[in-house]
């Protein structure tokens, strides 16, 4: 009996030290999934969507701001139109104008240049300027040989230069006239501006120059003088 009695007595002991210990485990664990509930809220922080709306209006308001217009519009007021450029850079260049007022506030512009009289048509509602130089030369219309060397030397004139030559025919004075014109940019963001519109104009004396040497040559060829 004493020895049943010592048996019970470690089968008791032993139960007790088994539950303990699960009692332990459970408790670790709880910890554990406590101290992980924690942390992933310490990292991870709720979104406020109201505040991230109010930072939204914010910053529309501040883009929306009387000062950031006013300042766009200034930037717009400060830009020169292009028919406001063109005339100042004549002014740089030497050259005196004169506006045709019949036809409105875009009337013709007419000036000189090295000689030659020129009309230009521009407005501060467009970015491109037309430039003409009418009349400058002429041959017989009935002169049928020179007529036919004039149309061959403004085809070759065309492919070679950047201005464009036609001509017009002029039946009541019995003439074919000469003319000239190119289409060109004209905006404040061209460099050296002055300085491209004098490039501009003299090719029209490069085209002038051109054709008279081909209606040379081909006379030449023909053995006319």
């Amino acid at each position: 009996m004493a020895i049943l009695g010592v048996v019970l007595t470690i089968v008791i002991i032993g139960l007790f030290v088994f539950i303990y210990k699960e009692h332990e485990q459970d408790r670790s664990s709880e910890a554990v999934g406590a101290n992980a509930e924690e942390r992933d809220s310490a990292e991870t922080p709720p979104c406020d969507i109201s505040t991230a709306a109010e930072g939204v209006n914010q910053t529309r308001q501040e883009v929306e701001k009387p000062e950031s217009i006013n300042m766009e519009n200034n930037v717009m007021e400060e830009k020169k139109g292009t028919r406001d450029l063109f005339l100042e850079t004549l002014t740089k260049i030497g050259c005196q104008y004169e506006i045709d007022e019949s036809e409105g506030e875009d009337g013709d512009i007419r000036f000189g240049y090295q000689g030659e009289y020129f009309v230009v048509r521009a407005t501060n509602k467009a970015l491109f300027i037309q430039i003409y130089d009418t009349h400058w030369a002429q041959v017989e219309l009935y002169d049928i040989d020179e007529f036919s060397r004039l149309k061959k030397a403004i085809n070759d004139s065309n492919i070679n230069n950047s201005v464009t030559t036609v001509y017009t025919i002029n039946e009541a004075g019995s003439t074919v006239d000469v003319h000239c014109k190119s289409t060109i940019l004209f905006v404040p963001e061209i460099p050296k501006i002055d300085e491209y519109l004098s490039y501009e104009l003299r090719e029209y004396f490069r085209a002038h120059e051109s054709i008279k040497l081909e209606m040379a040559r081909q006379r030449e060829a023909d053995g006319s003088k």
